[in-house]
């Protein structure tokens, strides 16, 4: 599993504690609007409260966590704009990569990562695991472009989307749905088909988007 929080300007240990808490969140085990105070997580961890400060701090950075003066850490919760802003986001990252994309056939090493990554979807029963391999394709499809500038952006939001999309995988039907999905992306990109990659990817995204309107206003709930 990816270590999404490994940055030489935090203690090591501050890593790991914000590591720990993104996975609980992931897992639903700590909810939305949900306290989180920094004695408890001191004392669980056995440490002083300075590493889970700095972890509080890189959460909050990521948009995890609100850090509110004088009342504490909660858990962000995501407004519909808000989830609808960070897939239109993601969607005109991945369609700008996609724009980029021209023989990706020629590129035999990230095809097999992403045939990889298919594979392991489609087999996968783990809400989590499958979120991070969901992660890892469209990671793939940023790569396939070749521009840093986009993937500098899609980094900064990708802790945020894999909260929305943990949610969405949770949802009725939508990991069978997710595994033809991915499937049929990479058999397009694999025979270099990318008026039908781009079509796809369109529909794709915006399933997750009525999914998720669908669970903010109580339908799943």
């Amino acid at each position: 599993m990816r270590d999404y929080f490994k940055s030489d300007q935090y203690n090591p240990l501050a890593n790991s504690i914000a590591q720990q808490l993104f996975e609980q969140i992931l897992l639903g085990e700590l909810k939305p609007n949900e306290k989180i105070v920094e004695t408890t997580y001191a004392e669980k961890f056995n440490l002083s409260r300075s590493p889970v400060r700095e972890a509080f701090y890189l959460l909050g950075t990521e948009g995890i966590i609100d850090r509110i003066p004088r009342k504490g850490a909660y858990v962000r919760e995501y407004s519909e704009v808000e989830i609808q802003d960070l897939l239109d986001v993601r969607n005109q990252m991945e369609y700008m990569a996609a724009e980029k994309i021209e023989n990706p056939g020629s590129n035999e090493k990230l095809l097999e990562k992403m045939k990889t990554i298919t594979e392991q979807m489609a087999v996968c029963e783990d809400i989590i695991e499958y979120t991070h391999l969901n992660f890892a394709f469209h990671s793939i499809l940023i790569e396939f472009s070749g521009s840093t500038i986009i993937r500098d952006v899609y980094d900064k939001i990708s802790l945020r989307l894999m909260r929305i999309q943990a949610i969405h995988f949770e949802l009725s039907e939508s990991l069978a749905k997710s595994i033809s999905e991915h499937q049929a992306l990479y058999e397009a990109l694999k025979v270099g088909d990318m008026e039908l990659f781009k079509q796809l990817l369109r529909t794709h995204t915006g399933g997750v988007i009525i999914n998720l309107r669908k669970y903010k206003s109580g339908v799943y709930i």
